[in-house]
């Protein structure tokens, strides 16, 4: 029996803080995937919430999971995406103009190292600047390193379309990064 499964367990048995050890590790991760979806802070905070609170539920009702991770990152999606069409929101805010939300996106994450970066901050905006269908799948498969078959089970797509999406992505994003001036002068100082 995995250690997710232990701690689904004594939820179920009623230990209250088992629910927590099991969504610790995973909350500044979600909370960035709401946040870049929404791009509101207030917005990515509410998604968050409405997730764990539909995934404490879903657990008290003995709904089988077999992989957390990748089902707990689903809801999350989903509740972001319900969250996005109730505000009916069409713009992303710049991350930069929202110190808060870069400080709790960094907060304890495996992925500390590479949203610190300047680089990383710079194609993380034009990241967000693509499509949903593409944006989405760069990010978790760039920055929660997460594996194209969890992404497939997060977003209920086929492998094949999120191998597809990544690919329409990454062609794009390389068309947004020859645009953007600091790129341009990288490639010509180090010859990239």
């Amino acid at each position: 029996m995995s250690e997710e499964q232990k701690l689904i367990n004594q939820i179920r048995a009623g230990n209250g803080e088992a629910f927590s050890h099991l969504v610790e590790s995973l909350l500044s991760s979600a909370y960035r995937t709401a946040y870049l979806i929404l791009g509101s802070r207030e917005l990515a905070e509410d998604a968050v919430q409405i997730a764990l609170e539909d995934c404490y539920l879903s657990i008290m009702r003995d709904l089988e999971i077999r992989h957390f991770k990748a089902w707990f990152y689903r809801l999350v999606y989903t509740r972001s995406i319900d969250v996005y069409r109730k505000q009916k929101r069409n713009q992303f805010s710049d991350i930069e103009e929202n110190p808060e939300a870069i400080s709790k996106m960094q907060s304890g994450s495996a992925q500390d190292m590479a949203v610190e970066s300047e680089t990383k901050q710079e194609l993380l905006q034009l990241i967000t600047r693509l499509k949903d269908e593409q944006r989405i799948p760069l990010l978790l498969f760039y920055f929660e390193d997460l594996s194209v078959k969890e992404i497939s089970v997060i977003l209920n797509e086929n492998s094949n379309t999120v191998k597809t999406r990544l690919s329409r992505g990454r062609k794009k994003l390389g068309e947004l990064v020859k645009k953007h001036s600091h790129f341009q002068m990288e490639g010509n100082t180090y010859g990239i």
